[in-house]
């Protein structure tokens, strides 16, 4: 028998998109339950769910990957989807991996900045057009 808590779960782990995360308690606040339990169920997903959702996608709220058996596995998952991962286990720039809402709106693209554009004049010579 699977749980209704646990089919809720894997709906929303598939809205997390590519290179980007979410945390346990998020899920966990986004189903009315408590962390433990999201942590709990994550650990019990089979090897078929786990070849289907974005497990991998899941961290603490403090970015922390998880200690498991899958530990490995996670963090290259991460990495190959361009979020960066210390050596630690650590998701690093944490404000712009960490999805804020699970609705069925599309996420903004990730902002990248840009170097400031630069003239060719050497400095202290003004642009003119």
């Amino acid at each position: 028998m699977v749980l209704p808590v646990k089919v809720e779960l894997l709906k929303l782990l598939r809205k997390i998109p590519l290179g980007r995360v979410a945390s346990s308690d998020g899920l966990a606040s986004e189903l009315g339950v408590s962390a433990p339990l999201v942590v709990t169920l994550m650990g019990q997903l089979s090897e078929d769910e786990r070849d289907i959702v974005p497990w991998h996608r899941v961290v603490a709220k403090g970015g922390a990957i998880g200690r498991g058996p899958h530990r490995d596995q996670q963090f290259a998952r991460l990495v190959r989807e361009g979020v960066v991962v210390s050596p630690a286990g650590i998701v690093q720039d944490l404000e712009r991996h960490m999805i804020s809402s699970f609705d069925d709106r599309p996420l903004p693209p990730k902002v990248t900045e840009e170097p400031p554009k630069t003239g060719g004049r050497s400095r202290g010579m003004k642009d003119r057009p």
